[in-house]
């Protein structure tokens, strides 16, 4: 019997539910990505070897995080309350610590460590909040193109339903600052009254997921005043806060007529005091600590954090993570140079992109954040067909062992869209890449 087959004959021990999530894959690129690690290119040892840009994270910077914590381990004693029972919202102290750092690098002197919450990362994040508020069957509306696994984080326990806004058809329409408008937002409600459908939540990232495009605090105030006038609750993910793009620099200028700096929704939240306005952050990628699991969420919702405080117990963060990150976070000075250094090495990094895309006139959306860069190889296509988008893609992976995010996952329209991840590689092994990648493409 095939592994295949004896998995087929195990689904009827499961539930309904236990069944689906067997059948189905994560994500359309989660065995590439597993194919590519086990394949990484290396300078000496594996120079044909891959290069996995598909997933989100921030390898410039992980080097340096690893260190500082090399650091804490050997200079600092672990105490004895890591090994006990917290809080299920997290340990005070980190919270505090957490809250100080927000209210510096978000500029919201408003943020306290009560209107805190810790959970195990920020899909944990998105799960107990959407499980609080929503009911089975109700929407979640997210601008498109948006991240594909939203649908999980949101959608497996507690049954919300994605509903994908589409705001644009082809990169030229889309400028490096978001597009929806409470225009859009209305023509959504009454699409979902006329579906008998309950819009319960508008899901917003901000640097985005996968455009790099940010909203202004104009933007986010009529948005969030639609929101509460509606009663629908608007979350904004800002996992991406301090991963900024420096829009200054030389060779990126014309990529930006209204040089916007980001604008945490922490201060708008401050300003309404609404229960139906939230915030999420993680540390997974600014830091570059996807794997040690730390959410963030902050609400001024009373009944949401009492209710969050049940909700969490599966999903609290590790107690040993919450020290360590701590003690990262009292290092202020440490901090400052890290976000700066940050800034810096993730432009570097889009800039080894960018120079290529231009060169072979390639279009692509202006990142004013994030880890991505979202350009359009539609031209690249046998036909504008979402199997010529699939065919394309693990072409690019079997001939150049080069991993992309196809657009199909985003729920993008237009076919041929791509999300390259510049920083999932050292930015010398990107260069490598994108030179092999130009290379191929010139064909």
């Amino acid at each position: 019997m095939t592994a295949v087959e004896a998995k087929d004959n195990a689904l009827p021990t499961l539930s309904k539910r236990g069944q689906e999530q067997a059948s189905n894959l994560a994500r359309i690129d989660i065995e590439l990505f597993m194919e590519a690690t086990d394949n990484l290119f290396h300078p000496t040892d594996n120079p044909e070897g891959a290069f996995p840009l598909n997933v989100a994270e921030n390898s410039v910077m992980a080097g340096r995080i690893q260190a500082e914590f090399n650091k804490i381990l050997k200079e600092t004693e672990l105490p004895l309350w890591p090994l006990k029972y917290t809080s299920t919202a997290g340990f005070p102290e980190t919270l505090e610590v957490i809250a100080q750092f927000m209210r510096k690098y978000f500029q919201s002197e408003a943020i306290s460590a009560e209107k805190l919450l810790h959970s195990a990362g920020a899909a944990a994040s998105l799960e107990v909040f959407s499980f609080a508020i929503a009911n089975p069957g109700d929407l979640v509306v997210i601008p498109a193109p948006a991240y594909p696994m939203y649908s999980n984080d949101l959608g497996i326990k507690s049954g919300l339903v994605r509903w994908d806004l589409q705001t644009h058809h082809d990169i030229s329409e889309h400028s490096s600052l978001a597009l929806v408008t409470p225009a859009d937002l209305d023509r959504t409600w009454a699409d979902i009254q006329a579906a008998g459908k309950v819009f319960k939540l508008l899901l917003l990232t901000s640097p985005d997921n996968p455009t790099g495009s940010t909203y202004t605090s104009a933007q986010l105030e009529a948005i969030a005043d639609w929101c509460i006038q509606h009663e629908v609750h608007l979350l904004v993910n800002e996992i991406y806060a301090l991963s900024q793009i420096d829009t200054s620099h030389p060779e990126l200028t014309q990529d930006y007529a209204n040089p916007i700096p980001f604008r945490s929704f922490a201060g708008i939240m401050a300003d309404r005091q609404s229960d139906y306005l939230h915030l999420i952050y993680a540390l997974s990628k600014d830091f570059a600590i996807s794997g040690m699991r730390l959410g963030v969420i902050h609400t001024l919702n009373e009944a949401m954090l009492s209710g969050l405080g049940n909700i969490n117990i599966p999903q609290m963060a590790s107690n040993l993570v919450q020290w360590l990150v701590q003690e990262l976070f009292k290092r202020e000075s440490f901090i400052a140079s890290y976000v700066e250094e940050n800034q810096r090495r993730i432009t570097e990094s889009y800039l080894v992109i960018v120079r290529m895309l231009r060169r072979l006139g390639i279009p692509y959306t202006p990142s004013r954040g994030s880890l991505f860069i979202w350009a359009d190889f539609s031209a690249y296509l046998s036909a504008p067909t979402a199997q010529a988008e699939e065919d394309f893609w693990m072409q690019i992976f079997r001939d150049t062992q080069i991993l992309f995010t196809p657009g199909t996952g985003f729920q993008h329209q237009k076919k041929g869209l791509f999300r390259i991840v510049h920083t999932a590689v050292p930015t010398e092994h990107l260069r490598i890449a994108i030179d092999r990648l130009e290379a191929y493409l010139k064909q």
